[in-house]
């Protein structure tokens, strides 16, 4: 009977010692993330997203709760990684060599890229009226007013005063037409040479806005353009939509969804990736989270769980990388 109660003691020391640690692992993964639709938008009640509804598969393969702690800069979440105080971090996280010095990231989630996003090309009518402006049509006007006095000075009035008056009205009547047709031939030129942006040169003569401390802003110094940068793409996004700046340079996936949504019939998405990019899942330093992450994404990628999110979120917009 002593014995007995010696062995029952001893279980119950063990398993007063082995429950905290089967608690603590069983505790929810703690997730940073920033508002980036379509990839986490932390707006209202639930957050939702791409990257958000992979992250809650990962966590439901490796049987435990996510939990996502927003944050109001990019910045901000990767420092949160870095220093250890969350699990990770997920939303639209381009994989870096700077980024991967000093934190780990899984495997590629997504293959994103730099994108250019203009306004949206107006109509024939609309833009025959920009090309006359103000200006151009004051001049035609004018010249007409001024050819027509000569024409009647002319006819009407006896004399060779009257003759010299008309001819010298009717003179600066073409004159002023020289000056409206050069005006129109000016602003189709720059028109012309705004819409037309096919490298990164050609990005000099328009107004540049990105996001300060992406990707993209290192990648535009780095170019030599000049830029607006904003806090976030909101921010950068209602500058465009107020004509402040005329040309957005970010993340291709982000402009997509912009121009698909909120931006419909303001802006145009130019096709070209001028420079590729992947997102991962960022940890910490040595994180041992990392290789079951990977294990988990891989094994997404082969049963087709990591298809049917990626088309619930972009359709057919994007492809598996």
């Amino acid at each position: 009977m002593a014995s007995l109660k010696r062995m029952t003691l001893a279980l119950l020391t063990l398993l007063s010692l082995a429950l905290p640690g089967f608690a603590q692992t069983q505790e929810p993964l703690v997730f940073a993330t920033v508002h980036r639709p379509p990839f986490a938008d932390t707006e209202g009640d639930k957050i939702t997203g791409f990257s958000i509804d992979l992250m809650r598969a990962i966590a439901d393969q490796l049987g435990r709760e996510v939990v996502f702690e927003p944050n109001n800069r990019f910045g901000d979440m990767l420092a949160n990684v870095r220093a250890g105080r969350v699990d990770g971090a997920i939303a639209n996280i381009s994989i870096t060599a700077e980024r991967e010095r000093a934190m780990d990231f899984s495997q590629p989630i997504f293959g994103s890229g730099i994108q250019i996003l203009l306004p949206k090309e107006a109509g024939l009518s609309d833009q025959f009226l920009s090309y006359i402006g103000s200006d151009a049509l004051s001049y035609v006007l004018g010249a007409v007013l001024l050819v027509l006095i000569g024409w009647l000075l002319m006819r009407s009035v006896a004399g060779v005063a009257g003759g010299v008056v008309g001819v010298v009205a009717m003179v600066a009547g073409f004159a002023l037409l020289l000056v409206a047709a050069g005006t129109i031939t000016a602003k189709v030129t720059v028109n012309a040479l705004q819409a037309n942006v096919q490298t990164m040169d050609d990005l000099q003569a328009r107004i540049v806005g990105t996001v300060a401390g992406s990707t993209s802003d290192s990648f535009l110094d780095k170019h030599g353009i000049q830029f607006q940068g904003f806090g976030d793409p909101g921010a950068m996004l209602r500058a465009f939509e107020r004509d402040e700046i005329n040309t957005v340079v970010f993340d291709g996936p982000i402009l997509a969804y912009y121009q698909q949504n909120e931006g419909a019939g303001l802006a145009r998405l130019i096709d070209k990736v001028y420079r590729p990019e992947n997102y991962g899942i960022l940890f910490p330093a040595g994180s041992a989270l990392k290789e079951d992450v990977d294990l988990a994404l891989l094994q997404f990628r082969e049963d087709g769980t990591y298809d049917a999110i990626l088309t619930r979120w972009f359709g057919n917009s994007f492809t598996a990388q």
